[in-house]
């Protein structure tokens, strides 16, 4: 169980903050440096719903309050599948979307998880092409 902890702790620290990083040596490709918004579903273990929403709201106070860089934070539900979500991120730039991956809610975010999840999240970074919002 510790190793899937500290798995999953690493698998959400890395979709938080790996942006703006490069890579480890002999690691992959480097995450796009143009990327500010990021896709990322999680599968929540039966019964621990209500425990999810609560850190993701945490979590949306967190960023709201602190974070002039973030644009858009949302949380969803899958139509159907009352056990899968998925958190929509967009940021001004990629300066915000590290700077996010680093702060404090972020961090209780990963620890507020543990326990939570069934299985790693999935993560996708996104390059905006274009939008009707001036970010």
């Amino acid at each position: 169980m510790r190793i899937v902890s500290l798995s999953l702790g690493l698998v959400l620290l890395s979709a938080f903050s790996a942006y703006a990083q490069a890579p480890a040596p002999g690691a992959g490709a480097a995450p796009p440096s143009n990327a500010t918004a990021m896709v990322v579903k999680f599968k929540v273990k039966e019964g621990m719903n209500e425990a999810f929403e609560k850190a993701f709201r945490d979590m949306e106070k967190g960023v709201a309050s602190s974070e002039p860089g973030n644009i858009t934070y949302d949380l969803f539900h899958l139509a159907g599948d009352p056990q899968t979500y998925v958190v929509f991120e967009h940021y001004r730039n990629p300066a915000a979307v590290a700077a996010h991956g680093k702060t404090e809610h972020a961090r209780q975010l990963i620890a507020a998880l543990n326990g939570l999840l069934d299985g790693r999240p999935d993560a996708m970074r996104l390059e905006l092409v274009s939008s009707k919002q001036k970010p």
